[in-house]
C-alpha cells in the first residue's frame, strides 16, 4: 500500500500525459505508467477522445486489462481493445439537430460518424438537409470554432433540448480557436467515471485525479471527498484553484512528477 493509500489513478490524456501536437507520451510518462502497473495501481484514462484516437497514444503505457472513459464520459471501454462495456450516446435525431444548430458557426465538427470525416461543417449541414448524408447517432459532438464565436455557439446549443455541454475551452494551444463538446443531458467525465469504477470494481478505492482542462472539473468531482486532485501546470486557474497540488506542465512531464510526489512509484 502506498503512503497515500491510492487505489487508482484517473488521468486525462491530452495536455496531461501527452503534449498537444505529439503522438506519444514522453519516456518519463511511459515509465511512470509502467511503474503504476508494477505497483498494482490501475491507471484509468479519462478523455474527450474516442478509442480510435487514443489507441496509438496509450499503447506504450501497457494498459491491458484496464478500463477507460471515452468521449468525455459517454463511453466506457476496455483500454487495449476498445470493446465498449457501457455507453450513453446521442441518438441520430439529436446528433443532427446539434450539427444543424452550430455547423455554420464552426471550422470543424466531429462526431465520429464516417460520413463526417473530411467534410467541412457547412457541407455536412447542406448534405443532411438535402438527404445526401445518412444520419446516425454519436457518442458526442465535438466542435471547433473561432474565439469570437463562443457566445453564439452556446446560444445556439441552448435551442436544442435534451443535451448538455462542456464549457467553451481553448482548443489545444491555439489563441484563436475554441472548442466545446456536446452530450446527452447529464453526461460528463464524472458520469462516465462512475460507470467505469462500478464495472472495474473500484468504487471503494481512494482516487487520484489529474487533468489540465476546464472539462476536468468533472474529473476532479469524481475523485470524491477523500480523493486527491492534481492540476497540471498548464491548466487554467479555475482547475488549479480546486487542486490539492499543482504539478509541473506537460512539457516538464508533470504527470510523472505527480506520481513520484504521491509515492505511487515507490
Amino acid at each position: 500500500m502506498t503512503e497515500y493509500a491510492i487505489g487508482a489513478v484517473l488521468s486525462d490524456v491530452d495536455g496531461t500525459q501527452i503534449r498537444h501536437g505529439h503522438s506519444l507520451p514522453s519516456p518519463e510518462v511511459q515509465a511512470a505508467a509502467r511503474g503504476l502497473r508494477e505497483h498494482g495501481i490501475p491507471l484509468l484514462e479519462v478523455t474527450a477522445r474516442p478509442h480510435a484516437l487514443i489507441k496509438k497514444l496509450i499503447e506504450p503505457l501497457d494498459l491491458r486489462d484496464n478500463l477507460c472513459t471515452l468521449d468525455g464520459g459517454a463511453t466506457v471501454a476496455q483500454a487495449d481493445s476498445g470493446e465498449v462495456l457501457w455507453s450513453h450516446w446521442l441518438n441520430s435525431e439529436t446528433t443532427w439537430t446539434i450539427v444543424s444548430a452550430i455547423g455554420r458557426l464552426c471550422t470543424d465538427v466531429h462526431f465520429f460518424d464516417k460520413s463526417s470525416q473530411r467534410r467541412k461543417p457547412l457541407e455536412l449541414v447542406i448534405g443532411h438537409e438535402g438527404d445526401e448524408t445518412s444520419a446516425i447517432g454519436a457518442p458526442s459532438v465535438f466542435a471547433i470554432f473561432g474565439v469570437e464565436r463562443g457566445t453564439e455557439i452556446v446560444e445556439a446549443l441552448g435551442t436544442v433540448t435534451g443535451i448538455g455541454h462542456t464549457p467553451v475551452m481553448r482548443y489545444e494551444d491555439s489563441e484563436a480557436l475554441r472548442c466545446i463538446q456536446v452530450f446527452n443531458t447529464g453526461v460528463n467525465k464524472q458520469y462516465g467515471i462512475v460507470q467505469m469504477l462500478r464495472l472495474a470494481g473500484l468504487t471503494d478505492q481512494r482516487l487520484l485525479a489529474i487533468g489540465d482542462g476546464t472539462n476536468d472539473l468533472s474529473l476532479f468531482a469524481a475523485a470524491g471527498e477523500n480523493g486527491i486532485r492534481v492540476a497540471m501546470g498548464n491548466a487554467p486557474d479555475e482547475l488549479k484553484d480546486l487542486a490539492d497540488w499543482v504539478a509541473p506542465p506537460v512539457e516538464d512531464h508533470g504527470f510523472a512528477v505527480a506520481m513520484e510526489r504521491y509515492r505511487l512509484l515507490a
